[in-house]
């Protein structure tokens, strides 16, 4: 057939789009017919929107033109707008569309296409030049975070190829395939904090009670001024399943890695108890100064048995760290008992989330009873302790401050449990969703001018005593900061899941 003698038919070219967001090794599929209206997919932080005054590609004859009149035709209308602030990788294509059962489609050989991304001119180029459905690639690339590509896209038969398309019909969808991980941990709970103006601790908004607040601290003898986000009140979403059990987020930290560097990361606290053991039983034939214990963290049994190479100590060394069962120290002047964390114990995948923090470890001193839980925060971080005792630790298994749980009641800096954590009451006392009726457990924080006194915490307030006491243990950790949540809302229904 000549080409000057094609008989003139409508092809309308229809427009579909399909954004797929690749998250790890998932898929989801969102699809939405265009019909000139404005319209716009969303997936997490990317949106793919065709302008209101789009209506579709259509050809008003089958006539071929040449590429200077294919280029002078108003195109559809497109963006690719990136809401988040990670840069993402993306390849948009042009896919074959399902038509009607009584239509033929027209070959890519009688087509040519023309692209304008953010004002750059792609020319004038045949449809088969990119590809074969489904692998025709109309773009490629990274879009930053908070950035916008603006597209045009025309389509037309060209007057170079001669054929019979007469009454043939071309439908075609957009595919925006990005690549894109989902965000840390800390990045997730970060977002839902409430505001950091807000300090009205008894919101009567529930979803503000279950999230966390910011909290700034001024500058301290080892730290310098930080903010921190924790979960108060006694019902919070900070449910999280760890080591196949539930633990619970005390919040977001600044911490100060092995490598010595700063960042963010999730310190979380086991939900129960792995039994009573001693945080120190030495007496001073075994090398305590005192008869009692001894109330250095760095050499503490407890510390051994919680934390990663102490595997040659004969009595209770690396054993929760290591799934191990023996002896532990438990009780007065060294006296033991048979432990078993075999199962309770960390496991491997476990041990990939956590690395060595540094842990701060100024003394408290008990004739402060009426200490805020910042005042505690800045004591735990001072220069204060007992003589030849370090002043920090680096570890991976510890156990919570005296700060941490004071932090945690609802009424924040107008609580009298956080004004007087050590004479807090029992009215108050369930405000916190750390209190546990009836249960005496271990802190970290060792009391000042002894060798041998450290802090616990009794049901409703906090008290010092000598550190053979075989008292409640809930290991404490950081987890890395590249840990993510997959999935959960945090509630204890819906507990946060992680992976590495």
């Amino acid at each position: 057939m000549e080409k000057n003698n094609k008989k003139a038919t409508v092809i309308i070219i229809s427009i579909f789009i399909v954004l797929i967001l690749a998250i790890l090794i998932s898929y989801a599929y969102f699809t939405t017919e265009l019909n000139g209206a404005d319209q716009i997919v969303k997936v997490g932080e990317l949106e793919l929107v065709l302008d209101e005054t789009s209506e579709g590609i259509s050809l008003d004859n089958a006539v071929g033109i040449s590429d200077s009149e294919g280029l002078s035709l108003e195109g559809s209308t497109f963006k690719l707008i990136n809401n988040g602030s990670k840069a993402v990788d993306y390849t948009i294509y042009l896919d074959d569309n399902t038509i009607s059962g009584t239509d033929t489609r027209i070959d890519d050989k009688y087509l040519k296409y023309n692209l304008v991304k953010n004002g750059s001119d792609s020319g004038a180029y045949l449809l088969t030049s990119i590809g074969s459905n489904p692998n025709r690639i109309l773009d490629s690339g990274t879009i930053e975070g908070k950035s916008t590509n603006e597209y045009s896209l025309n389509l037309w038969i060209t007057d170079e190829v001669d054929g019979n398309y007469s009454g043939q019909v071309f439908s075609g969808k957009l595919r925006v395939e990005v690549s894109q991980d989902k965000p840390e941990g800390i990045d997730v709970l970060i977002d839902k904090a409430n505001d950091p103006s807000n300090n009205d601790y008894n919101s009567s908004s529930i979803e503000e009670q279950k999230e966390m607040y910011v909290f700034n601290h001024s500058e301290t003898y080892q730290t310098e001024a930080l903010t921190d986000y924790r979960y108060i009140g006694n019902n919070p979403n900070n449910y999280v399943i760890f080591n196949d059990e539930v633990w619970r987020i005390i919040g977001v930290f600044p911490v100060v890695n092995a490598k010595g560097e700063t960042e963010n990361r999730i310190k979380i606290v086991r939900n129960e108890s792995i039994g009573r053991y001693s945080w120190d039983n030495k007496d001073i034939s075994t090398g305590a100064e005192r008869v009692g214990g001894k109330n250095d963290w760095t050499d503490a049994r407890l510390m051994k048995l919680l934390n990663g190479g102490y595997e040659n100590e004969e009595v209770g060394g690396s054993l929760y760290y290591n799934r191990g069962s023996g002896m532990c120290y438990s009780g007065y002047d060294n006296a033991t008992v048979s432990c078993d964390f075999s199962e309770s114990g960390l496991s491997d995948e476990a041990k990939s989330m956590i690395s060595k923090a540094v842990w701060y470890l100024g003394s408290k001193d008990s004739s402060t009873a009426s200490n805020t839980g910042e005042d505690d925060y800045i004591q735990e971080r001072s220069n204060q302790v007992t003589s030849n005792r370090p002043l920090s630790w680096l570890g991976e298994v510890g156990l919570i401050y005296i700060s941490d749980y004071s932090y945690t009641f609802a009424n924040g800096v107008g609580d009298t449990c956080y004004n007087t954590v050590m004479s807090c009451n029992t009215t108050e006392a369930p405000n916190s969703w750390l209190y546990k009726k009836n249960v005496v457990w271990l802190t970290i924080v060792s009391r000042l001018y002894t060798f041998i006194d450290i802090y616990y915490v009794n049901s409703d307030n906090v008290f010092a005593g000598g550190a053979r006491s075989s008292r409640y243990v809930y290991p404490t950790l950081y987890l890395n900061s590249n840990i993510k949540i997959t999935s959960g809302d945090g509630s204890s229904e819906n507990p946060y899941r992680l992976s590495i």
